[in-house]
């Protein structure tokens, strides 16, 4: 056999799904990778959870819907900067179910081991079980960043379900009416559900982006390409979807919004020409974050090598699938003849267009200049991981990806197991809120106020035996209007009948004046007058008040 015989089956062969029941070494060794990092999940759950309520942003998640079911009519509640109303519903539906805590917790997970599953899924039916198991396994390889972004109900976890649920629908009309099967009824069945959830996600902006985006544009290029009948049915079905779920998302909000729940999102803006590169640079530290590889500053030594090969290597594997998209799509262009498009060149459309849009929106506005923005950069991360499969285009491409693949799973395990799971957050530890909770309850007092970043993981961590409301102060962006003494209602995550005074209501002040607290609360007002008892539980200081704080906001 000459050669080019001998490339163009090896090419043919990695092409072929593999489905003939063998598993090759590759895969095992990939498989057994994601094994391993579920097993270590399910091993540092119990912690993963604690520390990531420790988050004021994620606490907040929890608290919003179940103290809402006691909030009077008429009483607003802002969910922050975007409408995360699908937990939302989720949430206000299981409230009263028995273990609705445990429950909350473990949704999440549930919920992004479903959406890696399907994507999975996708990339099985249309590449083949290495491409699959290469993308599991990179998924299950959540560094502690990934995880603050996919295990939280208000973060972009339904992202993930929503992308490969709408992959997989395309996948599954263009088989049918490749074969001549696809009946109006069919679509139907199929359509309805699938525009009912398209339409929740879709009140998230980041479902539009990453999922509802390319769902519309790449059936529609493999049409153009190809003039095919099957691409034809599969476009007029995802254009379908596309608008009645987009009508369905502005017929949920306005409801949401009689309903007078609401979010404050901030304003995005096209960057200046003079910030691109700050914007571009923001890109690379964010999505190498993603990865667990954020060696930026850091020693070039010890384990900070590790470090910097997660992010060399993520960094690697972006450069390596905008290449293979564009490799592809250059192949279909304008100036080729017109040619099939198989379900593998769709499998690239779909998650090069997730990739590029995402990355373009990222990269052109404003939103790479908030704090924390790499959750914003989620779907990139997973349309990488699911495309670095396609990527291997001989024998030897697909042992270096393989190699590559082990190797950042194993140093993503060996940094779960080694520098174990983070606090995400800056709430008081289980003692100290366990003391304040004993301290406020011994005097009657059950409704307290703090600082953001204290309240919600101290409702939560209590069980909502005792409420903890946040403040800020007047004439900062975090606080609205003014008072006498100072301090104003929270501008978000809240709701308006927290700060309704009450009569006859003794209440409590917990100040944290610790450096790590950018809305700290370092004493207590004047205007708030002589507290009844005080004491202090390490940098913590509660002061218990006998008359409702409220009243001075």
């Amino acid at each position: 056999m000459s050669t080019s015989s001998a490339v163009g089956h090896a090419r043919r062969r990695l092409a072929a799904p593999s489905r003939d029941g063998r598993w090759r070494n590759d895969e095992l060794l990939l498989a057994i990778l994601g094994a391993a990092s579920l097993v270590v999940l399910i091993a540092q759950a119990r912690t993963l959870v604690h520390g990531l309520y420790l988050n004021a942003d994620n606490a907040s998640a929890l608290v919003l819907p179940i103290l809402a079911g006691h909030a009077p009519a008429g009483a607003t509640v802002n969910l922050g900067d975007h409408p995360w109303y699908e937990p939302w519903w989720f949430m206000r539906l299981t409230a009263g179910w028995p273990h609705y805590r445990q429950i909350w917790e473990l949704a999440p997970f549930v919920f992004a081991l479903l959406g890696i599953a399907s994507i999975a899924a996708c990339a099985y039916r249309a590449i083949g079980r290495w491409s699959a198991l290469v993308f599991a396994a990179l998924l299950m390889s959540a560094s502690a960043t990934l995880r603050s972004v996919l295990y939280v109900p208000e973060a972009r976890v339904a992202m993930v379900l929503h992308s490969g649920v709408l992959c997989g629908a395309l996948l599954l009309v263009y088989r049918r009416a490749n074969a001549r099967r696809c009946t109006p009824s069919f679509l139907l069945a199929l359509g309805v559900p699938l525009v009912a959830f398209t339409g929740a996600g879709s009140t998230d902006e980041l479902v539009i982006a990453g999922g509802v985006v390319p769902f519309l544009i790449a059936p529609a290029w493999g049409w153009w390409r190809s003039r095919g009948y099957a691409w034809k049915t599969t476009t007029c079905f995802a254009l379908a979807v596309a608008v009645i779920s987009l009508l369905v998302d502005s017929l949920l909000d306005h409801i949401m919004h009689a309903d007078h729940v609401v979010a404050a999102p901030f304003p995005i803006l096209f960057v200046a020409a003079n910030g691109l590169w700050g914007n571009f640079q923001s890109l690379v530290t964010e999505f190498s974050s993603l990865a667990g590889g954020y060696f930026f500053g850091l020693s070039a030594s010890g384990s900070h090598l590790l470090v910097f090969a997660s992010g060399a290597l993520a960094l690697l594997a972006l450069a390596m699938t905008l290449h293979r998209v564009y490799v592809v799509l250059s192949a279909h262009s304008a100036g080729a003849p017109r040619a099939q498009v198989s379900e593998r060149d769709f499998f690239i459309a779909f998650w090069g267009i997730a990739l590029v849009v995402t990355v373009s929106a990222f990269v052109l506005t404003s939103a790479a200049e908030e704090a924390g923005n790499g959750r914003y950069l989620l779907a990139a991360w997973v349309a990488v991981a699911a495309l670095i499969g396609t990527c291997a285009t001989t024998v030897r491409m697909r042992a270096a990806i393989t190699i590559g693949v082990c190797l950042f799973c194993a140093l993503t395990l060996r940094s779960e197991i080694v520098d174990s799971v983070p606090a995400y957050g800056i709430g008081p530890t289980v003692a100290v809120t366990g003391s304040i909770e004993r301290f406020v309850t011994m005097h009657d007092a059950y409704i307290g106020y703090s600082s953001y970043w204290d309240s919600s993981p101290i409702t939560w961590e209590t069980h909502l035996r005792v409420r903890v409301y946040p403040i800020a102060q007047c004439g900062t962006p975090d606080g609205l209007g003014t008072s006498r003494s100072g301090w104003c209602p929270f501008y978000n995550n809240q709701i308006s009948s927290w700060y309704k005074s009450r009569a006859r209501t003794h209440t409590f002040l917990i100040t944290d004046a610790r450096a790590t607290n950018p809305l700290k609360i370092e004493a207590p007002s004047p205007a708030f007058g002589h507290p009844t008892a005080e004491a202090a539980f390490g940098e913590f200081h509660v002061y218990i008040y006998n008359y409702d704080l409220a009243t001075e906001l």
